[in-house]
């Protein structure tokens, strides 16, 4: 007997779709909490030496992200208690990635049916809290460049701010390589997600010097 699906096809695959986009928006939320990118921009401002001026904040990203979490933990205790499956660490990465994993056994559950829609609308709100489109980016001078040494950023934020600024080769990759080597250690987790975040000063020297390294030795 054919297994009886109760979210659409289309419904199924939004889903999965969106659940994919969760490291991502996580990572995000983790930046924008770090530093403080404004929703929909990013224009961070420094102190220029005459007037300190603050980064923006986005003061809700936190409270975005618990609500995620939440929606994410009913749904993983539902279909654990329902199906008998042992439920995944509940932060938000596990079990989004519990989800997508059993997003059959999901479908075929009675309650399923608006799966999508709630969780969706959960990850919609954490991509628009923390800047997923960003439309402005920065002029870098030499003030904004040190201030930047000390901010605490994810890789995919260390990444990014390194292409702003023109630095090449400094990828997720190369940040994660660099890491495994010694070369540079995370300073701090952030408890959704367990996402690890480094010293952009840090990372951008061990960068350098090992490129430099890896030249001379040529």
């Amino acid at each position: 007997m054919a297994e009886h699906f109760y979210p659409p096809t289309n419904e199924r695959q939004a889903l999965g779709k969106v659940l994919g986009e969760v490291p991502e928006t996580v990572e995000n939320l983790a930046r924008c909490m770090t530093i403080g990118i404004r929703a929909q921009t990013f224009e961070p401002r420094v102190t220029t030496g005459d007037r300190p001026q603050p980064l923006p904040f986005a003061a809700d990203a936190d409270e975005v992200a618990e609500d995620l979490r939440q929606e994410l933990m009913r749904w993983v205790k539902w279909l654990c208690e329902v199906r008998r499956i042992t439920h995944p660490r509940f932060d938000i990465l596990p079990m989004a990635r519990f989800l997508n994993q059993y997003i059959l056994i999901l479908a075929t559950t009675p309650g399923s049916e608006t799966a999508n829609t709630s969780i969706s609308a959960k990850v919609k709100a954490a991509q628009r809290t923390s800047g997923r489109s960003i439309r402005a980016q920065p002029k870098w001078d030499e003030n904004k460049l040190e201030s930047a040494r000390a901010l605490r950023l994810p890789t995919g934020g260390i990444a990014q701010l390194g292409r702003e600024m023109g630095i090449q080769g400094l990828t997720r990759k190369r940040i994660n390589n660099l890491k495994t080597l010694g070369h540079v250690n995370p300073v701090e987790t952030v408890i959704i997600g367990r996402i690890e975040l480094f010293v952009f000063g840090e990372v951008l020297d061990a960068h350098n010097d090992v490129e430099r390294r890896v030249t001379e030795s040529a």
